[in-house]
C-alpha cells in the first residue's frame, strides 16, 4: 500500500510520517508532501492508494487538493487530518467522500486500524482470483472502450467493489482507470484519423468514446501534443494515402507493468 502524507508544517508532516510510518501495515510505502502542488506532482509517479491530508494550506487547500487530484485520476481515496472540529468542514467532507476526517493529534491506534481496513479494499496478487479478475477487467474495457465505462459500472458487472478495480487498474497497468481509458481511445482514435478520411473529427471522437467534441480534443491535445485534425494533416502529409494501414483496436496490447 502507498500512503501519501500532506501538512504545510515541517514539524507535524515529519511527526505524522514517523506515526504512520510505525503504524501503517507491513510493507506499507509513505510518501509526504508540504503542499498541494507538490503532492499533485507526486501523485503523478507513486500513485498513492490513499492520500491523507491537511485542510489549511496555502494557495491550494485540502478540499481542492482532492478536488484536482480526482480529475485527473491521480487518487481516490482521501482522509482528512485537521484541528479543525468545525461542522461545516465535517459535512463537506462527508459530501466530497473521504475515507474519514480525523482531528489532530492523530493517535496511533485509531490510524492503524483505519488503514488496516483500507488494505482489506486494495487486491492482492497473493489472492488467487487477482489474476482472473486482471484478465476478465482489461479484456472487458478493450473489447467495450467506446462506451460510457466507470469504475461504478465495472463494479456492478464484475461484482467487486470500485476501490479494488480501481487499484487492480493501477497495480496492474501502471495508471489509473480514466488515465488508462483515455490513452487506449486515444490510440484507436489516432488509428481512425490515419485510415477514415471522410470521417469528420467528431464522429470519430463519438466512435471512441468521447461524446463532447470539446473534451476529446483536449484530452486528444494531452496524449499527442496537437488537435485531431492537425494530427490527420500531419499524417497526410508524411504518408500517402494509399499506404496508411489500420492496425485495429485489436493491435493495442495491454502493458504489465511489472514486466
Amino acid at each position: 500500500m502507498r500512503v501519501l502524507i500532506v501538512d504545510d508544517e515541517p514539524l507535524i508532516l515529519n511527526g505524522l510520517v514517523k506515526i504512520i510510518g510505525e503504524a501503517a501495515p507491513l510493507g506499507t510505502e509513505v510518501f509526504r508532501a508540504d503542499n498541494a502542488f507538490e503532492a499533485l506532482e507526486l501523485m503523478t509517479d507513486c500513485m498513492p492508494d490513499v492520500t491523507i491530508t491537511d485542510l489549511h494550506m496555502p494557495e491550494k487547500n485540502g478540499f481542492e487538493l482532492i478536488e484536482a487530484a480526482r480529475e485527473s485520476g491521480l487518487c481516490d481515496r482521501f482522509i482528512i487530518l485537521t484541528g479543525y472540529d468545525e461542522f461545516e468542514y465535517v459535512r463537506r467532507a462527508l459530501r466530497t467522500g473521504v475515507v474519514d476526517y480525523l482531528l489532530k493529534p492523530l493517535g496511533k491506534d485509531e490510524i492503524a486500524a483505519l488503514l488496516a481496513r483500507i488494505e482489506q479494499e486494495l487486491p492482492s496478487e497473493a489472492d488467487p482470483e487477482y489474476s482472473n479478475h486482471a484478465k476478465r477487467i482489461l479484456a472487458y474495457t478493450k473489447t467495450h472502450y467506446m462506451n460510457d465505462l466507470s469504475l461504478g459500472h465495472l463494479a456492478e458487472l464484475m461484482n467487486l467493489h470500485p476501490k479494488y478495480i480501481s487499484s487492480l487498474f493501477k497495480r496492474v497497468t501502471g495508471d489509473t482507470f480514466v488515465n488508462y481509458m483515455n490513452g487506449f481511445r486515444i490510440k484507436e482514435a489516432q488509428r481512425l484519423l490515419r485510415s477514415h478520411g471522410r470521417l469528420s473529427a467528431n464522429a470519430i471522437g463519438k466512435k471512441v468514446g468521447f461524446e463532447d467534441k470539446h473534451y476529446f480534443t483536449k484530452v486528444f491535445k494531452k496524449y499527442t501534443g496537437m488537435t485531431p485534425g492537425a494530427y490527420r494533416e500531419e499524417v497526410k502529409q508524411e504518408y500517402p494515402a494509399s499506404s496508411v494501414e489500420a492496425t485495429g483496436a485489436g493491435g493495442l496490447e495491454l502493458q504489465d507493468k511489472r514486466s
